[in-house]
């Protein structure tokens, strides 16, 4: 018997709306065998919500893939959605431009799925155990309407452990090239860390983000902090920036960093490549009163959870104001949070009480996020995580090309 799960009364209004979550505290009761990768959804009057993935012994029980009863969850329907993903790349991904993130979760209506491209190389998290056990479904699909020469799924996840899930990497097609895959991103050639790097091995979410810091880089100094792979220090220097130097806790990502800016032919003296705790630098950097004409400020996620909100609030607060204390009269600060827990609205007023307790008087000029090919669904938007404001430190003149 196909798993079901029976809302209380009242908790279908959110499927309703077409929002693809549904709590375990929204189940009045379960029935049928957690044998399967998909549960159906009803209201308390027996009506039947939708189709979706089950992970019954999680918070977030079930993710929506069709709504109603008519339509089949079945290769056509992963057939159409990863065409139509592939379709929306092809119209905002410019063809100078080959890595980039093909499938988004629930932003292209498959929750549980992401895929991001690298060349020809794919890779793929499966993040819930149903959109595991659907891999004969949608395999397929990518290798039909994306044409990859491989496919790696890359397993090792917090969400694929808390389902019992496996964590070994799986080569899904072909043979998947040893050490850092090299792709560009608007004519700069960058490499993903797809064995032993975070997320699928770059963070393609910043891709816009770092060619707009290298449009605004041109003739000045930039302060590239947790630099990871150095994107945005390469984008800085190729606008011909009078220098950057890039800080970062972890050796291999400076690692990255130097493969990075050799790739595209830029220097990459070892004073510009710094490795350390980055709070720990910056107040070593405003004790020694540097000045830098742009700081990107792009940190790990503070808060994986709604509980260490309070923490990552503070340690927001305390890189944006010493990063501010850097920064020349005029000088531009690109600075993000990747944590979902962060909304726009806070992460404004964390930056907003950071500029008051530096004393330094900012503008803000510009709200950036993910770049297009990672779309939010209006009926989920907590699917937007990246978070971005570019700003300036007020002065009689603005940077030339960004007011």
């Amino acid at each position: 018997m196909t798993l079901r799960f029976h809302l209380a009364p009242g908790r279908e209004k959110s499927l309703l709306r077409r929002h693809p979550w549904v709590f375990s505290g929204s189940v009045a009761r379960a029935e049928g065998e957690d044998d399967d990768a998909l549960v159906e959804i009803l209201a308390h009057d027996g009506r039947v919500l939708g189709r979706g993935l089950a992970s019954p012994g999680a918070s977030l029980v079930a993710r929506v893939l069709v709504f109603g009863s008519e339509v089949l969850v079945d290769e056509r329907l992963f057939d159409t959605r990863i065409a139509a993903a592939a379709a929306l790349r092809a119209r905002v991904i410019p063809s100078d431009t080959t890595g980039f993130r093909v499938v988004h979760a629930e932003g292209d209506g498959l929750p549980g799925l992401v895929v991001d491209r690298y060349g020809d190389l794919l890779v793929v998290q499966a993040s819930t155990r149903g959109m595991d056990r659907l891999r004969p479904l949608w395999l397929p699909a990518l290798t039909r309407r994306l044409a990859p020469s491989a496919i790696l799924q890359h397993n090792d996840l917090a969400a694929r452990r808390s389902e019992g899930l496996g964590l070994e990497d799986e080569v899904l097609l072909g043979a998947v090239p040893e050490g850092p895959v090299a792709y560009q991103e608007h004519g700069l050639w960058a490499t993903a860390d797809v064995e032993g790097g975070q997320k699928t091995g770059a963070f393609l979410d910043q891709r816009e983000n770092r060619h707009r810091v290298g449009e605004l880089a041109r003739g000045r100094t930039v302060l590239d902090l947790y630099s990871h792979a150095g994107g945005f220090a390469v984008h800085a220097l190729a606008h011909d920036a009078r220098r950057v130097v890039s800080v970062d806790s972890s050796a291999r990502a400076l690692e990255l960093a130097v493969q990075a800016r050799r790739l595209n032919g830029l220097p990459s003296s070892p004073e510009d490549l710094v490795r350390s705790d980055v709070p720990t630098d910056l107040r070593r950097r405003v004790a020694a009163r540097e000045r830098w004409d742009v700081v990107v400020l792009d940190p790990p996620p503070f808060a994986r959870r709604r509980a260490d909100l309070d923490a990552a609030a503070r340690a927001y607060k305390d890189v944006n104001l010493l990063a501010m204390r850097l920064l020349a009269p005029g000088g531009v600060l690109f600075t993000c949070t990747c944590s979902a827990a962060v909304d726009a609205d806070l992460f404004q007023k964390i930056v907003f009480g950071a500029s008051l307790d530096a004393r330094v008087p900012m503008r803000l000029v510009e709200r950036r996020g993910a770049g297009p090919d990672h779309p939010v669904s209006l009926d989920c938007p907590e699917g937007e995580y990246l978070r971005g404001l570019l700003c300036v430190r007020e002065a009689d003149r603005a940077p030339e090309g960004l007011l």
